[in-house]
C-alpha cells in the first residue's frame, strides 16, 4: 500500500479534537480511523444508492449526496 501526507486546513478545532478523541479510543492512529470513515462513506453511498432511503437522507442531510461526473 502507497502512502501520502494529507494536510488539512481550517477545521473546525471541536471537529479536529473530536476525530482524533475517536481515533484513540479505539486505537487507531488518526490515520487508520481517516481510512475507516472514508471506507464506511463508500459503504454508506452504496446502499445509498442501491435504495435506502434513510441513509440517502443522511448523506443528503450532511451534504454527502451522489456526485456525477
Amino acid at each position: 500500500m502507497q502512502t501520502t501526507t494529507l494536510n488539512i486546513r481550517n477545521i473546525d478545532a471541536a471537529a479536529a479534537q473530536a476525530i482524533k478523541q475517536a481515533a484513540a479510543a479505539r486505537g487507531l492512529t488518526l490515520a487508520e480511523y481517516i481510512a475507516a470513515l472514508s471506507a464506511l462513506h463508500e459503504a454508506m453511498r452504496a446502499r445509498a444508492d442501491a435504495g435506502d432511503d434513510g441513509v440517502q437522507a443522511e448523506l443528503t442531510a450532511l451534504g454527502l449526496q451522489t456526485v456525477t461526473r
